[in-house]
């Protein structure tokens, strides 16, 4: 990150994401400053690939948090592919504040719906074959 919210000391920040009007926080990095690291997990249950979260990051101060920076990042870029590594600029005042990365995996629900669609499928092509003949 390159906007730090502290005159002396290190920053200790941590995430807040907001999704579908919950919101979710990491723990914060205790004096993690510019390059902190965090390797919460969380789950969200994604309906569409144009839902879109907003992840902003803060520095936790003794009574208060004072913001570093967000982005908006929509479903589509974290579930294609099944899941990304990728790298997400910040923004503080619309200028870049420095870069998050994050790390996805997505898991589509009904488990073998494809396998299942496609047998049905196929069972109509032959059974279309069969009235031909």
């Amino acid at each position: 990150m390159t906007h730090d919210t502290e005159t002396f000391g290190s920053m200790s920040p941590y995430c807040t994401i907001t999704f579908k009007g919950k919101k979710l926080k990491t723990k914060v990095h205790d004096s993690g400053g510019k390059t902190p690291k965090w390797t919460d997990k969380f789950e969200l249950d994604v309906e569409s690939p144009t839902e879109e979260m907003i992840l902003r990051v803060w520095d936790q101060d003794l009574t208060t948090s004072d913001a570093v920076g967000f982005c908006k990042i929509k479903m589509s870029s974290l579930i294609i592919n099944n899941g990304t590594d990728d790298w997400y600029m910040i923004y503080y005042d619309n200028k870049p504040a420095g870069e998050i990365r994050i790390v996805s995996e997505f898991a589509g629900e009904g488990g073998d719906a494809y396998e299942n669609m496609k047998a049905d499928f196929d069972a109509q092509e032959e059974s279309l074959k069969a009235e031909a003949e």
